[in-house]
């Protein structure tokens, strides 16, 4: 049962309630000026305030997102596998992505439950298994990837940097399985976590997916892929997008092979008008990196709470090989002062009050010049959390949608 689950939170508050009317029917029988009974009803006193402390602090949690697992909680999570095939030799263009699940519709949407069927599906531009039940025409029902679109899991391999992201998730619009776009080659959006975090929660906690179902559907933004994945390859280390000497060139992974992954697999365009990347905390920090650093590959990134600076600490360890060069070349706002702006658009999000990063996001903002463009996004109240970035998620979506190529009906490109 995982800790964001609805049915978590409803368990914890039917025990609280439940152990109150126990309570209620036991203190009579306690009544008594014995030891034993006074100490059940200092039991009866602690166990229900527990209970309930409990089930508050699991419904503020569903909130805002502190914690999206139990191996999150308890710091027990497994570490995420690094694979080691060797740069360049790792799978041939065609096994780049595998499809291990597949659900229809955006899996999250007013806290219903994620549900993916297993196999094995065929990849490849044209030849997604679900294609088959599209349902195209008048008669598709509503559970139907051609009204609902698809979220599929998915494990992407690395071609260049050797690395391989397992369980992840990329969300198809109607678009993609309707007649009409058979053809058409859609723009991406690559979403990235926070670190240390579930890429789960791109759907459970920021309803990305239902999000842009919602904003596609009422004409406030074209349609999209959104490939959902997890900046933190190496979990318990935090990387931070970066080319580790010696270790994980993770920066190669999300700048080249998996914009060359999914370009293999799915119908989505290669130019760099038609790919963006967005994400929150690190995943900002990633996300603002990879457009500066792949600008040939980028043309639009947005960072909610983000930050600029290359971090070291005890989560991060040795980044950068102890080199003070590399880890400025790492630091956004030294890029700016000392090399040549990319041709990117950035939106940076932060609030006036309840959030920390606005001074260096300002300050960040105050170094971008051309060709760089910069944009803000500034909540008036806000914080480090899911209900903040919710709120900012549709403009950020309206913002890219402008920028971003169009998938057009009847079109080869």
């Amino acid at each position: 049962m995982g800790l964001t689950s609805g049915l978590f939170g409803w368990l914890t508050i039917i025990a609280a309630v439940g152990f109150g009317a126990l309570t209620v029917w036991l203190w009579p029988r306690l009544a008594r000026q014995r030891p034993t009974r006074i100490a059940a009803r200092a039991g009866l006193v602690i166990g229900g305030q527990a209970l309930v402390l409990i089930a508050v602090v699991t419904l503020l949690n569903d909130s805002f997102g502190f914690f999206g697992s139990w191996s999150e909680l308890l710091g027990s999570g497994t570490v995420r596998q690094v694979w080691t095939a060797g740069a360049g030799t790792a799978a041939s263009p065609a096994r780049l992505v595998t499809i291990t699940g597949s659900s229809i519709g955006t899996t999250y949407l007013g806290g219903s439950a994620l549900h993916l069927s297993g196999g094995q599906l065929a990849t490849g531009p044209g030849a997604s298994a679900l294609t088959a039940r599209a349902g195209a025409g008048k008669g598709a029902g509503a559970n139907s990837p051609a009204r609902s679109g698809a979220v599929l899991r998915i494990t992407v391999h690395g071609q260049y940097s050797g690395i391989s992201e397992y369980d992840e998730y990329v969300y198809l619009p109607p678009q993609y399985f309707q007649p009409a776009y058979a053809r058409a080659r859609f723009p991406v959006v690559l979403a990235l976590t926070g670190y240390p975090n579930d890429t789960i929660n791109l759907m459970h906690l920021l309803h990305l997916p239902a999000i842009a179902a919602r904003l596609t559907g009422a004409g406030q933004i074209r349609p999209a892929v959104y490939l959902m994945l997890n900046p933190s390859v190496a979990l318990p280390r935090d990387t931070e997008c970066t080319n580790i000497p010696a270790g994980p060139q993770v920066a190669t992974f999300f700048g080249r092979d998996v914009p060359l992954a999914i370009e293999h697999a799915f119908r989505v365009q290669s130019a760099r008008s038609g790919w963006s990347v967005i994400g929150y905390s690190t995943g900002a920090y990633c996300a603002a990196k990879l457009a500066m650093l792949y600008p040939d590959q980028f043309a639009a990134a947005v960072g909610m709470s983000g930050y600029y600076t290359a971090a070291r600490d005890r989560t991060t360890g040795n980044l950068y090989g102890s080199s003070v060069a590399y880890r400025n070349e790492n630091n956004l706002d030294w890029r700016l002062r000392h090399l040549p702006a990319p041709p990117v658009s950035v939106l940076v999000a932060s609030s006036a009050s309840g959030e920390k990063n606005l001074p260096g996001t300002l300050a960040f903002l105050h170094l971008i010049h051309p060709p760089m463009r910069g944009f803000s996004l500034i909540l008036r109240h806000g914080g480090h959390n899911y209900f903040t970035w919710r709120r900012e998620l549709p403009q950020a979506l309206r913002w890219l949608s402008h920028l971003l190529t169009p998938a057009l009906p009847g079109s080869a490109g």
